[in-house]
């Protein structure tokens, strides 16, 4: 099985009827006598979080100010889509952890997901690959947990039995849960182009002037990107590792790891009489996710091939395993479950991002959103108004849109207490920042 390294930085129909109550999150105007009227943002990085801050942004000044103009500027070192974790994520939303159990804030969390995946899918429409996925038992304790969980949520999720899942699906294990209505499989770089389109879009709704643009740079070159941020009012950090990396701000202010995920995508032919489970998504601690076929006009076999992304690892060293590990590792871990796709495959070739992860608190591991003091750390930008949208961990689809929207509407107001108001603990990694 031949191996080429790449290394790469960087649907959900159920609710669709629910625009009301998904949309009822409170837009309250700040009270503050002294805030600051924003006109000019910078988000750096435009990844999940960025992307979803901007769309916010345009959307929550549309309904609270639309005769003002806005102008927002997304900073990343790449085009849409082609760097950061976000470009590598597995792309399976869904709003339980692995046991089984809904996370927090996990069903406003899918239903506000819910609303970029349709925007991005008005201009991205192959962004959405599948309706559903599949967590499978592979022990009997697994199997009185997911039961629960079809209990409880029973419009998520629905027990399927070892049976209908070999039967029906071609999987092999002690049965599991289908998630659907609102749980999906999403190619997030063509979900990043489609939003961002949607973003642009939106801006013309507002007053004649408002603006929303994409800016290259060089994230090394902070002399001239702090230059650049002085024309603006706000400036949102979500460049997730990459806030790190570039020492915008200090590992040692947020109580925060990096984590490296390697994943392998793997080629195999459609005409082959054993296919693997039925070209769905599978989770089973790692996962297996059916990729887009790759359109290639000097391979014309390449359309007519199945594609999968299987991930992902977890390396905490600042050495990452080797291609050889890589395989090793995810061979291990899903052989049983898609043998047909590691005897008979091609490996494409192996992705690398690199993720911010949040330390666990009291409710899992949470994003890190606030305003950030950079006096608090020797920041290399140098900005007095700055704001953390970061830390969506392993959970940044299903977190982004909630969490995004949420901190949209304290930097349009100036006003961080209205975040409070719908996370009172937004603020939890100020109380647990490393000493």
């Amino acid at each position: 099985m031949s191996v080429l390294c790449c290394y790469c930085v960087g649907g959900i129909t159920g609710f669709a009827n629910n625009a009301a109550t998904i949309r009822s999150t409170r837009l309250m105007a700040t009270s503050s006598s002294t805030a600051r009227h924003i006109e000019n943002v910078a988000i750096i990085g435009g990844g999940l979080a960025g992307l979803s801050a901007a769309y916010h942004l345009i959307d929550i000044a549309t309904e609270t100010r639309p005769n003002e103009q806005l102008h927002i500027t997304i900073y990343d070192k790449t085009q849409v889509g082609c760097g950061g974790a976000s470009s590598v994520a597995g792309g399976l939303m869904h709003p339980f952890s692995p046991r089984g159990k809904l996370i927090h804030h996990g069903q406003s969390a899918l239903e506000q997901s819910t609303v970029l995946v349709q925007a991005a899918a008005k201009h991205r429409p192959t962004c959405v690959l599948r309706d559903h996925l599949y967590r499978v038992a592979l022990s009997d304790k697994n199997v009185v947990q997911l039961q629960d969980t079809a209990s409880k949520y029973p419009e998520l999720a629905t027990w399927i039995s070892k049976e209908d899942l070999l039967d029906n699906v071609g999987i092999d294990c002690l049965g599991g849960l289908k998630l659907s209505n609102g749980c999906q499989v999403i190619h997030v770089p063509t979900y990043l182009e489609g939003l961002l389109e949607e973003i642009k879009s939106k801006a013309k709704q507002l007053t004649t002037g408002s603006s929303v643009k994409w800016e290259v740079i060089k994230p090394n070159d902070h002399q001239a990107l702090s230059q650049n941020l002085k024309k603006h009012d706000s400036v949102i950090l979500s460049a997730g590792s990459g806030l790190l990396h570039n020492h915008f701000i200090e590992e040692d202010s947020l109580p925060v790891q990096l984590v490296r995920g390697q994943s392998i995508e793997i080629g195999f032919p459609t005409d082959e009489k054993k296919s693997l489970i039925k070209n769905d998504a599978v989770l089973c601690g790692k996962y297996i996710s059916p990729l887009p076929s790759l359109a290639q006009d000097n391979d014309p076999q390449a359309n007519a091939r199945q594609r999968y992304v299987i991930g992902a690892t977890h390396e905490f060293k600042s050495t990452p395993l080797t291609s050889t590990e890589v395989t090793e590792e995810l061979r291990s871990r899903t052989y049983e479950l898609a043998p047909h796709l590691w005897d008979e495959g091609v490996v494409d070739k192996i992705t690398n991002g690199v993720r911010m992860q949040s330390n666990r608190g009291a409710f899992g591991r949470m994003p890190i959103i606030g305003q950030y003091n950079s006096d608090a750390a020797e920041s290399e930008l140098n900005h007095e108004h700055m704001w953390l949208f970061t830390g969506l961990s392993s959970r940044g689809l299903i977190y982004h849109a909630v969490f995004g929207r949420w901190l949209a509407n304290a930097v349009l107001h100036d006003n961080e207490t209205l975040l409070q108001n719908e996370f009172k603990e937004f603020d939890w990694w100020r109380r647990k920042q490393k000493k």
